[in-house]
Formats: C-alpha cells, structure tokens, sequence
C-alpha cells in the first residue's frame, strides 16, 4: 500500500492548485468540499475546511528498490 503526504495549506493556494489541475470530481460534505484532482501523472484530493484552510492528499512515490546481481556460485 502507498504511505499518503499532507499539508494544510491556505485557500488562495488551493485556488491556485485548482486552476492549475484537472478536476475529476467534487463534492461537497456538510460545510466543506472535497476535490479529485489530476495534475500531470499524479492523482490528488483537496479538502476546503470552512475555516478558509485547505488539506492537500497525495500518495507517495514508492521508494526505489536497490538491487544489486548476484552471481552464481562458480562450479568446481
């Protein structure tokens, strides 16, 4: 599973994250809404809070597996 990143941010950023993404979907929960956003290849949810902040969620890159060869035993 892919850990998820999150920062509150102020609502002009948001607005500007929103004109700069695609919207897939909103919807809006009791006093705030919920934005399904692409921007490039990465998928993001914005979350406008009636306090006039916003929440940006977006999954993590999987870190890189490091991996070296091996060799296999030299026969006798």
């Amino acid at each position: 599973m892919s850990k998820l990143s999150w920062n509150a941010v102020p609502q002009p950023e948001l607005a500007l994250l929103l004109k700069q993404a695609k919207l897939d979907a909103s919807r809006a929960v009791g006093s705030s809404t919920v934005y399904h956003l692409t921007i490039g290849n990465r998928e993001v949810l914005a979350v406008s809070l009636p306090d006039g902040q916003a929440v940006i969620i977006e999954t993590q890159a999987p870190p890189k597996v490091k991996r070296r060869r091996i060799d296999p035993p030299a026969s006798a």
